[in-house]
């Protein structure tokens, strides 16, 4: 669930896949499950991925952030992930990196996400959307995003492999979408799709407003709220797995370099260990055969991958029926965001 500011548009028209290669397709999948040695298996797993790093502001996306918070939370968050063994990717945004008098002590929080044994992906430079953006911007955007994280990665001994897209716009139009991938190939890079979508970008609006204010109590509720939230989130996409692979598929996870993620990950990777889930690499995630299904969505809307492959199945990429926040919660984010650009 992403936006200009994780706004939803309305769903555009999606691609239509006639009914012969929909039956083929449907054959490959029922042959690749009972092939598939995930599918042998009573354990869940699921890919923890970071996206905005080296931190996301509550109430905008236009911010670079204060350090000492930013400081704060991508110390939390890596050593959270080793506590729970669980390995993840974070994603770039490298314009925020750009603060005269910061820049050393940003980029070494990126960093310490590599000392940690973590890695680290593209998500654009300035985090712009693919659906407005001109192919040509995007790809040079796509490239100013990787200067510092690839060199840091480089001398880490890792190699930077995985993009992210801003919003999970994946393009505007069936040509964009196909050239830009083949860009993607050609640079070595292989998109990283999402499974478990999620609104957490809106709880970490209200939990900074709470901070901001010292309201502990409206901070406390924000986060109870938020991992229940988070439970019926995996209950929808696990349902969703088993209608079309008739098992759990390894997930793979979207939430934020956040003052909220700091607070909650430690419950909210506990709850996930309750639910029977073990930690992958994103990797190990995409090896399933599930992520070869075709991704034949476009339009403005940017969702989990479960859905868009339904397409694939000759479904309808049902978006409306995603969970959402409570209500409170929207319409406090909504507001905030309102009053933050109105300044």
């Amino acid at each position: 669930m992403a936006s200009v500011e994780e706004i939803r548009f309305p769903l555009a028209t999606c691609a239509i896949v006639s009914v012969c290669c929909v039956a083929l397709f449907a054959v490959c999948c029922d042959f690749a499950a009972s092939t598939n040695p995930w599918a042998e298996s009573n354990s869940r797993a699921v890919a923890i991925t970071v996206d905005d790093l080296p931190g996301a502001v509550p109430g905008t996306g236009r911010a670079a952030g204060n350090l000492k918070d930013l400081k704060r939370i991508n110390r939390l968050i890596p050593r959270i992930l080793n506590a729970h063994r669980a390995p993840a990717i974070g994603f770039v945004n490298e314009w925020k990196l750009q603060v005269p008098g910061e820049r050393d002590t940003r980029v070494a929080l990126l960093q310490s996400w590599l000392d940690a044994g973590l890695t680290l992906g593209n998500h654009t430079y300035s985090h712009i959307s693919f659906q407005t953006t001109p192919l040509a911007q995007y790809e040079d955007d796509f490239i100013r995003g990787e200067v510092v994280t690839q060199a840091l990665m480089k001398t880490a001994g890792q190699e930077e492999k995985y993009f992210r897209h801003p919003y999970l716009a994946t393009g505007p139009t069936p040509e964009t979408k196909a050239a830009f991938d083949i860009f993607l190939k050609d640079r070595g890079y292989r998109v990283a799709p999402v499974t478990v979508d999620n609104d957490d970008w809106q709880f970490n609006d209200v939990l900074g407003a709470a901070l901001e204010k010292k309201d502990k109590q409206l901070a406390n509720r924000t986060k109870q709220v938020y991992l229940a939230y988070m439970s019926t989130v995996f209950d929808y996409y696990e349902s969703v797995s088993r209608s079309l692979f008739h098992r759990d598929i390894p997930q793979v996870l979207l939430i934020h370099d956040s003052g909220l993620t700091a607070e909650c990950l430690d419950q909210l990777l506990t709850n996930l260990e309750r639910r029977g889930y073990r930690f992958i690499t994103l990797d190990d995630a995409l090896a399933d055969p599930a992520y070869a299904t075709p991704d034949l969505f476009i339009g403005p809307e940017g969702f989990s991958w479960l859905l868009r492959w339904k397409l694939a199945f000759g479904q309808q990429a049902d978006w409306q029926k995603e969970p959402d926040p409570p209500a409170w919660v929207m319409n406090m984010s909504n507001d905030i965001r309102c009053a933050k650009q109105k300044h």
